[in-house]
Order: structure tokens, then C-alpha cells, then sequence
């Protein structure tokens, strides 16, 4: 019988965390460098999915951050399995981590959507 894999694999995986612009638009220099360097203590940790989830949300609370959980969590888990963390905002702009990293070579390339039949008329409606 053929292995069905669920989800995806992290190993391997480099961990990418965008950060938006009101969230920045929040935040001084000085509190933005002390997110990044809290992210990147967090990076790599591996260890229970939950106590990364809740260390992260003490440095974010601590930064005046406010953050739903879940947000927290996903977070965290890309943090704790991703092997190198790429910090990057919204528009583009690498705060940490590999300086090649662009929203273009990143992006996912969608193609052949298109309903066979009709041209005009994606396949997903």
C-alpha cells in the first residue's frame, strides 16, 4: 500500500515571517530590532511546539505586540522547524536573513487554471 503524506515537510525548509506594514507602522526602530532578535532567538529551537508558541508570545507582549493566538502559534511553528529564518516586510525589504529573498522568487507561480473548454473562464470557477 502506497504512504499517503499529509501537510508538508519543514526539514530542510528555510522559514520565512513577513511582517506587515500597520503592524510596523506600529512600532519604533528600536522596537523592530528587538522583534527581529526576538524571532531570530526563537529560530531553530526545535522543542515542543507549544512552549516556542508561548515564549514568542511573552517577547511579543513584551514589545506591546498584541497577537491572536493563532497567529502566535503559526508563528511559532514555522520558527521552530524552519532551518534558516528569513525576516522580511510586507514590501519586500529583508530584515534578517538571506539577502536574495524577493516576493518575486517567492511567490507561487500559478498556472493552468484555465477550464480547457473556455480560455476566459478559470478552472476554479
Amino acid at each position: 500500500m502506497p504512504t499517503i503524506e499529509t501537510g508538508h515537510e519543514h526539514e530542510g525548509r528555510g522559514a520565512v515571517l513577513t511582517l506587515s506594514t500597520p503592524l510596523l507602522a506600529e512600532l519604533d526602530e528600536s522596537r523592530v530590532r528587538h522583534l527581529v532578535a526576538a524571532l531570530v532567538e526563537l529560530s531553530g529551537r526545535g522543542g515542543r511546539e507549544g512552549d516556542v508558541a508561548d515564549l514568542l508570545a511573552e517577547r511579543l507582549q513584551s514589545l506591546g505586540i498584541e497577537q491572536p493566538r493563532p497567529v502566535v502559534e503559526s508563528m511559532a511553528e514555522n520558527l521552530r522547524n524552519g532551518d534558516r529564518l528569513t525576516v522580511v516586510t510586507d514590501e519586500g525589504q529583508v530584515l534578517h536573513g538571506d539577502p536574495s529573498w524577493s516576493p518575486a522568487t517567492h511567490d507561487p507561480d500559478v498556472q493552468a487554471t484555465e477550464d480547457p473548454l473556455d480560455e476566459d473562464r478559470p478552472l476554479y470557477s
